[in-house]
Formats: structure tokens, C-alpha cells, sequence
């Protein structure tokens, strides 16, 4: 039996619900007869928002399929397959995809770090599952941090202004990738997986502590400013919102 089991399906709080229906609604990402797949990590975000989808699904106006996809890269730094019977008991399908990928990296990689290989990798997988599962969306579990950290990273490095998609097709053309946690903060994942008592499986990957942790970097240097101008995350949302929109990358 679970630790969770006396409440398999806590009631995720209304602020959480609220900003995850806000961003479906503004950027149209499920509609009737959507067969949605879930990129289930195991972290703290993918399983808020899965619980979110599942309490959505019983209120929603719409009728959608909600299934989960989980990668096992194979290291024994992160093993997956707790979520295997944890996803059963919600009554929910999960596709347990393996693949060597640390291994297959040793070999192939060239002139690249170990974790963009990694994550090209898992979604090639997750896209290879919605095509032969027939889900005509994947479901992503980036945050609103997530989409400031990536927009601050482009102007800094790239001097580009662009963060991530909100609503977007995938190169292919054959399966749409959406965002429900775009208008999330982190905090309100972190705080309703841990008070729920949520089965998060932290990744330990060792070639991540090896990279340069620009990322945290950035989120670091949000957290000082944020503690000076409380409001910034609003104000950084109203800057970037154009920005998660795929059709202005087309001109």
C-alpha cells in the first residue's frame, strides 16, 4: 500500500486550478475529444499538474483522454518505476518508455553536453509514443519560472527575446505540445505535491551537478529581485506573453 493512499486524489488548491484553466483558456490547448499524453517525470510539477488534469477532466465542459508517458533514460542515479503502480491506482494509463540514453550518449555525443542530448532524447521518445498511441497532444509541466528563467537565459546569451511555447506544433507537424503551468509559479507545484504527500522522485543525475548550472543561476538572480520588487514575476509575464505565441517565430 501507498504512504498516500488514505487520499489518492487530493483536491489541488483553487489558485493552482485557477492559473492552470486561466492559460487553457487563453491559448485554447484542450478541446472536445483531445487525446491528451502527460510527460510524467515524477517531479514535483508533472505530478501537480497531473492531479490538476485529473480534477479538470470531472469538471471540464469539454469530454478529453488523459494518459501519462514516463522516460527511464537508464541510470541508476534516477529510477522511474515507482510511478508504475502509483499511476495504476489513479486508474490512469502510463507508457513506461526505457531507453539507454546515458549510454547512447557516450557514444554519439559530439561537441554537445550530456543533458541537451538527454533532452532531446526523451522528447524524440514522447513523440514517438503520441504518434504510435494515436495522442494528438503532449502535455508539458514547464512553470511560469520556468518560461521567465528561459526568456532572461535567450536575452543574456542569445540576444534574442523568446521563451518557451505556450501552444505549439512540433517540427514534424504531427503532434501539438501544450503548457497548463505556464501562468503557474513553482511554488504553488512544490507546495501542493508536498502537503499532498505526492510521490516526487528527485532525479539525481550526476552529469547534471557536472554542467554549469546557468539555469540556477538565473532562478537564483530572480529570487534576490523578487525579494525586492515583489510583483516582478507579473511584470515579466505581461513582458513575455507575446513571446508564447509559435506564429510570431514565423515571420
Amino acid at each position: 500500500s501507498f504512504p498516500f493512499a488514505n487520499n489518492l486524489f487530493p483536491k489541488p488548491p483553487l489558485k493552482l486550478r485557477k492559473t492552470v484553466s486561466q492559460a487553457i483558456q487563453e491559448w485554447n490547448m484542450i478541446q472536445e475529444g483531445d487525446r491528451l499524453c502527460l510527460g510524467l517525470s515524477g517531479g514535483k510539477d508533472s505530478l501537480a499538474l497531473l492531479h490538476v488534469l485529473i480534477d479538470l477532466k470531472q469538471r471540464a465542459p469539454v469530454r478529453f483522454e488523459l494518459s501519462c508517458a514516463t522516460v527511464d533514460p537508464g541510470t541508476s542515479s534516477f529510477d522511474p518505476s515507482p510511478l508504475k503502480p502509483y499511476v495504476a491506482s489513479l486508474g490512469i494509463k502510463l507508457h513506461y518508455l526505457s531507453d539507454l540514453i546515458i549510454e547512447r550518449a557516450r557514444t554519439k555525443l559530439q561537441g554537445d553536453s550530456l543533458c541537451s542530448f538527454c533532452s532531446r532524447a526523451k522528447r524524440g521518445l514522447l513523440y514517438k509514443c503520441c504518434r504510435e498511441k494515436g495522442y494528438n497532444k503532449l502535455v508539458l509541466a514547464q512553470h511560469l519560472d520556468d518560461l521567465a528563467e528561459s526568456f532572461i537565459m535567450s536575452v543574456f546569451h542569445n540576444g534574442q527575446v523568446r521563451t518557451m511555447k505556450a501552444n505549439y506544433l512540433n517540427e514534424f507537424g504531427d503532434v501539438r505540445i501544450i503548457r497548463p503551468l505556464a501562468y503557474t509559479r513553482e511554488e504553488q507545484t512544490r507546495n501542493f505535491s508536498v502537503s499532498a504527500n505526492l510521490p516526487i522522485i528527485n532525479e539525481n543525475c550526476p552529469a547534471c551537478f557536472e554542467q554549469p548550472k546557468e539555469r540556477e543561476r538565473v532562478k537564483v538572480m530572480l529570487r534576490r529581485e523578487e525579494s525586492l520588487f515583489p510583483g516582478i514575476f507579473h511584470s515579466l509575464r505581461k513582458a513575455f506573453v507575446p513571446l508564447m505565441d509559435p506564429e510570431i517565430y514565423r515571420h
